[in-house]
């Protein structure tokens, strides 16, 4: 991966204090709650913070983060230059740009191979909102960066409910497609890629390229994106390919695997990044009724994982809990009716991919969102330096108590 330099470089001072703040050393906290912003924002509801736009939060708790952040949500797709995959960018926007304005959709048809989308009758789609107005500026600040890493037979857009969400609370979130497992690489349809790459490749080149974005002054996004802070957040496949970003990139911040995991979990190697346990602040969450990565193997990741880390796991929730995809066509009766009616073959392993935790008696996608949404936020938060207290993540048992099962924790 070609060397990413900040457009303003994070200072020894900045790393120490993130350190220590993980640590839970009372005397940073202080310091960065308690003390005025080192420059006036330019946006209601936010400060700035060792020089990015932080949404201000005066009472930092477990139920913070489940509405909306301060800042609207802009959208845009990129592409890699490594293999020519999209890459789907939710942004800060202000409030003013995008009210009044139609948020985008996508069509889950777009990642079927060619020879199964002639199958769909003209003018049929299967659309659900992606989150983001299109055509919106950039915020004025700088955001940090977060990469989303979509599960095996995904795709980009698959999580909207949180990848867009996120970047209301100030952070510029990029998602790439995976050639290598995407739902057209599973249906056997060509993706177009240039190049065979991994995903953990695709997650580096992500970096890289909103990097050269950042740096560009002909680009949107030109000063906008800090890539000295860094979280990765991944869904099943893509936790273990954002667990293996973090054990073999440094400038990884903090990881949080989705009902997925590498070390202890499924997909374990005795070799490379799928054996290493990454050194960063890391969460885990996962559905307890989860029939596609079962609990047990998450705990056990858990266990191997250095603190600080955390498992979050959610009641009676199954694997799609942490995607949109139970809601996907829900009014036409979910993805698989659909495909009947289209007389669209879905093979029978992606039977459980497509449909685990969409029914009772698993708990709705929808009820665990405003917790996964809360954990996730305040995760990224806290390891980024910009909440010092935990209290964003502790407590979320008492605030969800339908929801959360357990809320694990360890600091040292």
């Amino acid at each position: 991966m070609t060397p990413v330099t900040p457009v303003i470089p994070v200072t020894a001072l900045r790393r120490a204090a993130v350190a220590v703040a993980l640590l839970g050393a009372l005397s940073f906290g202080l310091a960065a709650c308690s003390s005025s912003p080192a420059a006036p924002s330019s946006l209601p509801g936010t400060e700035i913070v060792h020089g990015d736009t932080v949404p201000v939060v005066a009472h930092l708790g477990p139920t913070s983060f489940t509405s909306p952040g301060p800042l609207g949500i802009g959208e845009t797709t990129l592409t890699l230059p490594t293999d020519g995959a999209p890459v789907e960018v939710w942004y800060p926007a202000t409030k003013a740009s995008v009210a009044g304005k139609p948020v985008g959709t996508y069509d889950v048809a777009s990642w079927l191979p060619p020879a199964l989308q002639k199958l769909i009758p003209k003018g049929f789609s299967v659309t659900y909102p992606s989150g983001g107005v299109r055509g919106v500026p950039v915020a004025p600040g700088r955001y940090p960066l977060v990469l989303f890493s979509h599960g095996y037979a995904g795709f980009r857009d698959q999580s909207t409910f949180l990848t867009a969400r996120l970047a209301s609370w100030g952070f510029v979130v990029a998602a790439p497609d995976h050639y290598s497992r995407d739902l057209t690489e599973v249906l056997g349809g060509p993706t177009g890629a240039t190049e065979k790459t991994t995903d953990v490749q695709d997650l580096e080149a992500t970096i890289s390229l909103m990097g050269s974005e950042s740096a560009s002054s002909s680009s949107p996004f030109h000063d906008h994106v800090d890539t000295g802070l860094i979280g990765a957040v991944g869904h099943s496949a893509g936790g273990a390919a954002v667990e293996a970003l973090a054990a073999t990139d440094p400038h990884v911040t903090t990881f949080i695997g989705l009902a997925g995991a590498t070390v202890g979990s499924f997909g374990q190697t005795k070799t490379g990044a799928g054996s290493k346990v990454p050194t960063q602040p890391g969460m885990l969450m996962s559905g307890t009724a989860d029939k596609v990565v079962p609990t047990a193997g998450i705990v056990a990741a858990y266990a191997k994982m250095h603190a600080p880390k955390r498992l979050v796991l959610l009641r009676g929730a199954g694997h799609l809990v942490f995607a949109d995809l139970c809601e996907v066509g829900a009014g036409q009766g979910g993805l698989l009716a659909i495909a009947n009616v289209l007389h669209v073959p879905v093979p029978a392993s992606l039977v459980p991919l497509a449909t685990d935790g969409c029914k009772p008696p698993d708990t709705s996608p929808p009820t665990a969102w405003p917790a996964i949404r809360q954990a996730v936020t305040a995760q990224l938060r806290h390891a980024f330096g910009f909440d010092s207290s935990s209290a964003g993540l502790d407590g979320l048992t008492g605030a969800f108590p339908h929801v959360v099962a357990a809320n694990r924790s360890a600091s040292t």
